[in-house]
């Protein structure tokens, strides 16, 4: 057993985590019945390379980019369609990304992976009502650190200027202590991709809004983490707010995306340029 395994498995931390899931699952379910949407489209041709889009009722609105968490080999986007709801009531389009798990593939195929998607979203989203040049991506936990590698990516200035914000949910940012934990039985993680693939390593940039947010019930890693990379970004002039989410834990902080009656959701808003 690892020093750090204590630091990343949560369910051990907050045995209510499933219940949120399950709460999240009913929620989902909701939100299929009650929301026009195009489920499943292929954006690739892996079996895990799939987006749901919940379309806004105008066209031209901006677009709310969700990938999910899960340490790189588990989770589902259909567990999080009901983030689609507040969004899309907001005037929002709404795509939900998912990806191949492992260990079926490599951390690196998976963030590969998630810049294709990012970049078939912009293609395409006007068709269901989105405006490709004001997207805002938001990830929670290594969904946060799959935004974190999609700003870091060498986009032309047109794409790169189509994201006009991330949102990046209690995330991780350095695979070092992952690597020496439990799931790298099925991460398989080397030093080189430590090195090469932790955004904290990366050319560390941030050319848009940022939030990155953290609940102050998570593990130590997690908020330190948080701290170090919002830190990184506002080192070199980046636009980054920190905050610290009071009472919050791994599960809850996700759940904040269901309802716009908090801060953090009329920040999101406000950034998606809809509250």
């Amino acid at each position: 057993m690892s020093e750090y395994d204590d630091q990343f498995n949560l369910r051990k931390r907050h045995p209510f985590g499933r219940v949120h899931l399950l709460i999240n699952e009913l929620q989902s379910y909701l939100a299929t019945q009650t929301l026009r949407n195009s489920l499943d489209i292929s954006y690739g041709d892996s079996p895990g390379e799939k987006v749901d889009i919940f379309p806004a009722k105008s066209p031209n609105a901006p677009v709310f980019v969700f990938i999910h968490g899960g340490y790189f080999r588990a989770l589902d986007k259909k567990q999080y369609r009901y983030i689609a709801k507040p969004f899309v009531e907001a005037g929002c389009t709404v795509a939900l990304v998912n990806y191949d798990l492992a260990p079926a593939v490599s951390v690196k195929e998976i963030i590969e992976q998630n810049i294709k998607a990012f970049l078939w979203i912009y293609k395409n989203i006007d068709r269901w009502n989105g405006n490709p040049s004001n997207i805002v991506v938001c990830g929670h936990s290594v969904g946060a650190f799959l935004v974190a590698k999609i700003l870091e990516f060498e986009w032309t200035p047109e794409v790169r200027s189509s994201i006009s914000g991330a949102i990046m949910l209690s995330g991780l940012y350095d695979l070092t202590k992952m690597r020496q934990s439990y799931l790298n039985e099925s991460l398989r993680l080397s030093e080189d991709d430590v090195t090469n693939l932790s955004p904290i390593f990366g050319d560390i940039r941030c050319f848009t809004k940022a939030i990155v947010a953290v609940g102050d019930d998570e593990t130590a890693e997690f908020i330190d983490q948080s701290k170090r990379y919002c830190g990184k970004l506002q080192q070199t002039k980046s636009p980054c707010e920190y905050i610290l989410l009071k009472n919050k834990n791994h599960y809850t902080v996700s759940r904040m995306l269901s309802s716009r009656n908090n801060d953090l959701m009329n920040r999101i808003l406000d950034i998606c340029g809809v509250n």
